[in-house]
């Protein structure tokens, strides 16, 4: 069996120190503290995975002056704790340094037991107009040896289909999805349905890794790839560790899952059905019918919101 000993660490406030340098260590000495503890507790973990940034913290007028370059400082010393104990790190994303000085993207690292950067991922959808990063363009995926592949998502990337299943075509059998997502943000009843359908439309694990209150809600959630939550914390700042069977994901992929049967094979349904179910792929999917009806652009500034109006009046509408 190839099993992947995950830890989900819901880390909670960020520091708000005026020297964003002091800050980004205070970030840092906490996230480092969790790594301590949790690698002194249970040598059996393999991974040990945070929020979305917690490392910058949450400052609209500082986070361009917040962001990191990769390789740099910050991730010499994240490098460095996991080889101190010789275990995979995710440490959550962070504003990483764009080509140009003042844009930023989001972006997850993993990071080897040899103190190694693995895989780099940079958000793709951005939610727009709460965050202003720059999106990225891939959907890396990498194999941990002798367990099996992982990919990463970044919060809102987890709402669209596609981009998990980029994932899952490319072999992923865990995708880690470093979250902000505070409960006004369709709460519980959206965070975790995302989270079952996903790993059920690719047959694999879904571990989702949130901020609690007050900043997120919690509720960092670890699916199978039957989409059954194997963990779930609640809203406070804490920590759990799931045991991953990932020949679990091979099984529901090969066999199907939901009873005996298998009636839902999902992958390989869609591979051997002869039936052109990629037709919405297959044409330019931007001149889609639907996409015909929607007319004003997606607005990026909060200066580009209009509040909505009935299809009668003049007001521009979003």
């Amino acid at each position: 069996m190839a099993y992947l000993n995950l830890a989900l660490v819901q880390i909670a406030s960020p520091s708000t120190n005026a020297d964003l340098q002091a800050r980004k260590q205070e970030n840092y000495e906490k996230l480092a503290y969790y790594v301590d503890t949790i690698a002194a507790m249970n040598p059996a973990v393999d991974l040990i995975a945070f929020p979305e940034l917690f490392l910058n913290g949450l400052d609209p007028v500082n986070w361009i002056k917040m962001a990191e370059t990769i390789p740099g400082p910050l991730t010499d010393m994240l490098c460095e704790k996991a080889r101190q104990h010789r275990k995979w790190l995710a440490p959550g994303s962070f504003f990483e340094q764009a080509e140009n000085q003042d844009e930023a993207y989001n972006t997850a690292i993993l990071i080897s037991p040899e103190g190694e950067i693995v895989m780099k991922y940079r958000k793709v959808f951005i939610p727009y107009p709460l965050e202003q990063s720059k999106p990225g363009h891939d959907f890396p995926v990498y194999e941990i040896p002798n367990i099996g592949k992982v990919g990463f998502l970044i919060c809102a990337d987890g709402h669209y289909p596609e981009a998990a299943r980029n994932l899952a075509l490319k072999g992923a059998e865990v995708i880690i999805k470093p979250t902000l997502q505070g409960d006004w943000i369709g709460g519980t009843r959206n965070n975790i349905p995302i989270a079952i359908t996903r790993a059920i439309e690719n047959q694999c694990f879904v571990v989702s890794i949130n901020h609690p209150n007050p900043i997120g809600m919690g509720h960092s959630v670890a699916v199978d790839p039957e989409g059954r939550i194997i963990e779930q914390l609640g809203d406070s700042e804490s920590f759990t560790i799931v045991y991953l069977n990932l020949d679990e994901v091979r099984r529901v992929r090969e066999n199907g899952s939901m009873g005996m049967f298998g009636f839902l094979k999902m992958l390989k349904g869609f591979k051997e059905s002869g039936i052109q179910v990629d037709e919405c792929y297959a044409a330019d999917i931007t001149k889609a019918p639907v996409y015909q009806s929607l007319q004003k652009l997606y607005p990026k500034t909060p200066a580009d919101i209009n509040k909505y109006c009935s299809p009668t009046d003049n007001l521009t509408k979003i």
